[in-house]
């Protein structure tokens, strides 16, 4: 019956019960030996061997009955009179030498993860949080040791902050979802292992949405030369949020400390959608924008900027529309607008894409980014970097919402 607790529960065979210890902390420990026929060599397999008890060893092995089980095995020095080998005994149970859990508990361990903490996990059978971190991330870099690029065809760019001045740059396969690669740094440089994977691969990109960054501009001309590039609406809006915001602090700066305090309040009225106003947002907007005339125009610019993506059919129209929209910036003399006219006419090839290719955008990618955020509150940051990308490539899989 022992032995049968070994084999059914734990998956352990080839064992012999010795005896059971029971302590009073709902721990069960049980001594058990190899059995004689069942030593043989770790590296000839050949069985005829000479065994020696040298040591002793804890392993926990889980919950079984409500206790927390701990096998003490008995260790053995196995010498092989095949090869001559002298090593130490090698136990199947477990999923590498060095490991203090079995296989079974690791498994339980990565089934409950899903939904518990690593805390929680480790509280309920009595181990080292560590433990459960290191059980997860092994079975992570087993999983994530080669992602395949197979049937990729449209891949998203873009880098995150991390905290700490640190930035990871993520690539995604914008169809499927799938964390493609993970790198330090942002710029061509974090992508050198993916252009190197890239290389090796039989894979055709035909298209890449992701900010207007020089670097990743670069990376992808030499690396995909025949990727059409997309710069989507998103990162356009946003540069443009940022000018606005821009003019309203340089004509704060330039205010009386009582007049400047009143618009330095205004910053989230300005950025706001104008339909996303109710009619109080919209009047106090329309006396700001009176009362401080280049703000009011580099709002109005920004909805009309909105306004080319809204309505703007096809590429022919978008690209009379946005010339437009640059001659009226370059005519308001308006230094913030200007500039972004520049910008615009320098990647006008990238932001007239997003309708050649039917609106493909990166939208994705930046909720992605809100979702390792998530990942780092979850954790209250991570140490071990390695640990963290392997969570990022997993993230996917995850769900943020718990259902009630």
């Amino acid at each position: 019956m022992c032995n049968s607790l070994l084999v059914h529960p734990l998956s352990i065979q080839g064992f012999d019960h010795q005896r059971w210890n029971f302590s009073g902390k709902r721990t069960t420990v049980e001594y058990i030996t190899r059995q004689p026929d069942r030593f043989k060599c770790a590296v000839c397999d050949s069985h005829k061997v000479t065994a020696t008890a040298v040591k002793e060893r804890e392993i926990k092995a889980g919950a079984i009955g409500g206790d927390n089980w701990i096998l003490k095995v008995k260790m053995h020095r196995v010498r092989c009179h095949e090869c001559n080998a002298y090593c130490m005994e090698h136990l199947d149970f477990l999923s590498k030498p060095s490991s203090r859990v079995t296989k079974s508990l690791e498994r339980s361990i990565l089934e409950l993860r899903r939904d518990m903490s690593i805390s929680a996990l480790a509280k309920h059978f009595n181990l080292d949080w560590r433990t459960v971190k290191e059980i997860e991330k092994s079975s992570l870099a087993k999983k994530y040791k080669s992602v395949s690029l197979k049937g990729v065809k449209v891949i998203g760019i873009d880098e995150v902050y991390v905290g700490k001045r640190r930035f990871k740059t993520i690539v995604r396969d914008m169809t499927s979802g799938a964390v493609l690669h993970v790198g330090d740094g942002k710029g061509g440089d974090a992508l050198e292992v993916f252009g190197n994977k890239l290389k090796h691969s039989k894979t055709n990109i035909e298209t890449v949405a992701m900010d207007m960054a020089r670097g990743y501009v670069s990376w992808v001309e030499k690396n995909l030369p025949d990727a059409v590039i997309v710069f989507d609406h998103f990162h356009i809006i946003k540069l443009m949020n940022e000018k606005v915001d821009k003019v309203r602090r340089r004509i704060v700066n330039n205010l009386e400390k009582e007049a400047a305090a009143g618009l330095k309040k205004k910053r989230f009225l300005l950025l706001k959608n104008e339909e996303n106003l109710d009619q109080e947002e919209l009047a106090e907007r329309e006396i700001v924008n009176n009362q401080y005339h280049e703000v009011g125009c580099a709002v109005i610019s920004k909805e009309k900027l909105r306004n080319v993506y809204k309505f703007a059919r096809d590429e022919v129209e978008a690209e009379w529309l946005l010339f437009n929209w640059c001659e009226e910036a370059d005519k308001s003399e308006i230094k913030e607008l200007k500039s972004m006219a520049k910008c615009i006419r320098a990647h006008i090839v990238g932001i007239l894409a997003y309708w050649s290719t039917n609106g493909i955008n990166s939208a994705a990618v930046e909720g992605f980014n809100n979702k390792i955020g998530w990942l780092q509150r979850q954790a209250f940051g991570y140490r071990d970097q390695e640990y963290f990308r392997l969570k990022i490539f997993d993230l996917p899989n995850i769900k943020i919402q718990k259902e009630l």
